[in-house]
């Protein structure tokens, strides 16, 4: 049977859309890469943000129409399936299962049960060994660098987040186990690691998360190790020096502060004031220079005032990040943030939103321009040359970037070249070969 799995979301739902990819093979299941072609679809979802979750309804309205021409089994897993559970067979009768996101390996007696004739098939359990997925069943992507996932969960109770109630509470992978797949990526031709957790640097099993990074750093083969993603609660002096002083560690730290006003802060529960994430941000110390920092916005947060914002912006001009994810609130069920009055126009919403990233895409362009005529180490992230003439690459600081090599010159996919900045935009930069 033939199977196609769509993912929305963060890394930790890409990730997880390889280990169910991995379930299926195993079962003599076979992946297309054509939703025309499968039998089986299985759609991977995010409910971080409502646009998110009317992009999985969209699809789901297709896949119906689709259904009603051939045979098609149709499941439903991620954190939409998490969150409203049988509910969405009321909205959606076309699915045929509802997958949890802490039940992945019930996966194959999911679809077993649908392939039976079995309506309505369902499991959100919470499995306390959901974490401890056996790392050689994930069927990785061909990507240029390994997901590994050291911890799933958060014991934070930010009023406008699902992730408590989508992913439950904080589970760390033994120290041991993480280090096994290292190693086994490495043994695969992996030379780059990204550690993803809901809050990496809450991690402990058996070691500090500081400590574990030394630990993967020590892995023979490792080249460069990247987080994601962290809460300023949890990031700590050891660590903040095991990142800037492990060469091996990407120069690159994403670190969400979300609103610059300690009363927006204060209704988000987000148990810091802006003073403590600036303290926080200079335990970095001089290695502080060489790193790219990144930051999350919720911009239009209920009550949050002209006079807020602009505390928002303050920040924004203070700490001067190379870059940011900025998003309007967005109000998700079940969460204590829908309690509070959201009297806010939608057009000051808007109208703040758009003034903080055309301030941001500034501060993006002349982060970047720093850059041009530097020669930095990048990771070549295309099996060839684009249409265009380039090759696509990242920089250790996360910046894409189009590689000129040549025209007869070949790149080994995955690997790391010395290259020359000759130009610098806000969405990417220009190189070529050292």
């Amino acid at each position: 049977m033939k199977f196609y799995i769509e993912t929305w979301g963060c890394q930790m739902n890409d990730h997880d859309s390889e280990k169910l990819s991995g379930l299926l093979l195993r079962e003599g299941f076979e992946a297309v890469s054509s939703l025309d072609d499968a039998e089986l679809v299985l759609l991977n979802t995010c409910s971080i943000r409502e646009k998110a979750v009317h992009k999985v309804y969209t699809e789901l309205g297709r896949l119906r129409e689709l259904k009603q021409q051939r045979p098609l089994i149709i499941g439903v897993t991620g954190c939409l399936a998490q969150q409203e559970k049988a509910a969405l067979f009321k909205r959606a009768p076309q699915i045929d299962f509802v997958l949890g996101t802490m039940a992945l390996q019930q996966l194959p007696r999911l679809v077993e049960e649908a392939l039976a004739g079995r309506r309505r098939v369902i499991d959100t359990g919470e499995y306390p060994d959901n974490h401890l997925f056996p790392a050689e069943v994930t069927q990785r992507r061909s990507t240029a660098k390994a997901l590994v996932t050291i911890m799933e969960g958060c014991n934070h109770a930010c009023t406008y987040c699902v992730v408590p109630n989508t992913r439950g509470a904080e589970r760390s992978r033994p120290m041991s186990d993480i280090l096994a797949e290292v190693r086994l990526m490495v043994e695969q031709g992996y030379r780059e690691i990204e550690l993803l957790g809901q809050n990496v640097n809450s991690y402990h099993g058996g070691c500090s998360f500081a400590e574990l990074l030394e630990l993967v750093a020590e892995v023979k083969g490792v080249e460069w190790i990247r987080l994601t993603t962290s809460h300023p609660m949890n990031f700590t002096r050891e660590l903040a020096q095991a990142l800037v002083t492990n060469p091996k560690v990407a120069p690159f730290l994403h670190l969400p502060i979300q609103s610059g006003s300690n009363a927006v802060l204060r209704r988000m529960l987000r148990e810091y004031t802006v003073e403590q994430y600036l303290e926080r941000l200079a335990y970095l110390g001089e290695g502080r220079q060489r790193f790219a920092l990144s930051t999350d916005f919720i911009v239009g947060f209920p009550g949050e005032t002209d006079e807020d914002f602009e505390a928002t912006m303050l920040v924004l001009e203070t700490v001067q990040f190379d870059t940011s994810f900025s998003f309007l609130y967005s109000p998700r069920p079940a969460t204590p943030a829908l309690r509070l009055k959201d009297d806010i126009p939608a057009t000051v919403k808007l109208e703040r939103l758009t003034r903080l990233q055309q301030r941001q895409k500034e501060l993006t362009q002349a982060s970047n321009a720093r850059l041009v005529g530097r020669e930095l180490e990048v990771r070549i992230e295309s099996h060839g040359p684009t249409e265009q003439g380039h090759w696509m690459a990242r920089t250790g600081q996360w910046q894409n970037v189009h590689l000129s090599a040549g025209k007869d010159r070949q790149l080994t996919f995955g690997s790391l070249a010395r290259t020359r900045i000759t130009y610098a935009g806000p969405h990417f930069l220009g190189a070529e070969l050292a």
